[in-house]
């Protein structure tokens, strides 16, 4: 068996603590970060991990009790990632959930669920009424923790690639 699954006799055994970041677990989240750069912008990734650690370092300051991580016997098992926004045209509060991750090793044991009910709880708790969620049309395993919990699809982003030379 790979060392990254998990039997289904594991998956019910792990002990989970959620608790929020800290400064000290920013590289490690940095990581995470560039992994979902890699499948959320798979044509154009950011993978400079100084730029992911500097951008969480600015938001853990910004709204320290926006990061979650859960951490199975000291190691950090998923990560969550919050924003409380206002927009520009109405002044309306509302909130984004940036970042749902779970290492490959955890993955099929609920966390990114779990992860994804503690967002609705704590947006709910700062008065918002509105969540957004932005997620790859290839992450359906992100799509599918999302619509479990009740988020729908609002708007669709199409794009076009011109070949190289076409544009003249």
């Amino acid at each position: 068996m790979p060392q990254d699954e998990a039997s289904e006799g594991e998956q019910a055994l792990i002990e989970c603590v959620s608790r929020l970041a800290t400064e000290a677990e920013l590289p490690a989240l940095a990581i995470f970060e560039r992994e979902l750069a890699r499948s959320s912008f798979p044509e154009d990734p950011i993978l400079d991990l100084e730029y992911h650690e500097e951008k969480l370092r600015r938001a853990l300051r910004q709204e320290p009790q926006g990061m979650i991580v859960q951490t199975v016997q000291g190691e950090i098992a998923s990560w969550l990632w919050l924003s409380t926004r206002r927009t520009l045209a109405t002044g309306e509060q509302y909130g984004l959930i940036r970042s749902i991750y779970v290492r490959k090793r955890y993955r099929g044991r609920g966390l990114a669920l779990g992860l994804a009910d503690y967002a609705l709880r704590y947006f709910a708790g700062q008065g918002v009424t509105k969540i957004i969620a932005k997620v790859h049309v290839d992450n359906q395993p992100g799509m599918q923790v999302l619509r479990h919990i009740g988020f729908e699809p609002l708007h669709v982003t199409l794009q076009y690639r011109m070949a190289a030379g076409n544009g003249e």
